[in-house]
């Protein structure tokens, strides 16, 4: 897992596509300081991962926000506030991108979508499972080989 002051907060909070890029590009300009690679050496930022057996910021991210959306939703009282419409006037231009927004983005792409927050067990190993999985792009797609 990536060092955690970056990340602080991040279960309840959507990173735009801009904030996850900056978040990305430092924490690879982390790894690669922590494993002394200069930009003109011959290494990826996969290996130089697996090296420090670590993850990309992205499914820590992810990992995060599944696991607090687990918690979340097995409190009665957070139920009610999530699942509450709120009326407000359409404004001009696409909304913005919102927590449940992103959640709903994990549950497909971690293959969630039938498992239970109420079922601990399977919820943890789906939880566990997300974490093992490729990095994903912005886009959802698997992530090119950054160098």
């Amino acid at each position: 897992m990536p060092p955690s002051t970056p990340l602080h907060g991040s279960e309840s909070w959507a990173p735009s596509s801009s904030d996850l890029h900056r978040l990305q590009r430092n924490d690879r300009a982390m790894v690669r300081w922590i494993c002394g690679v200069k930009p003109n050496d011959n290494a990826t930022t996969d290996s130089l991962y697996i090296k420090l057996g670590i993850q990309e910021v992205a499914i820590a991210l992810r990992t995060k926000r599944l696991r607090w959306f687990g918690h979340a939703s097995r409190k009665n009282c957070t139920n009610t506030i999530m699942n509450m419409d709120i009326p407000s006037a359409r404004v001009r231009g696409r909304p913005r991108k919102s927590w449940s927004d992103c959640i709903k983005t994990d549950f497909s792409v971690c293959g969630m979508g039938n498992t239970s927050p109420h079922n601990r067990d399977g919820w943890r190993a789906g939880v566990r499972r997300s974490s093992r999985l490729l990095p994903t792009s912005v886009s959802g797609t698997p992530a090119a080989d950054d160098k």
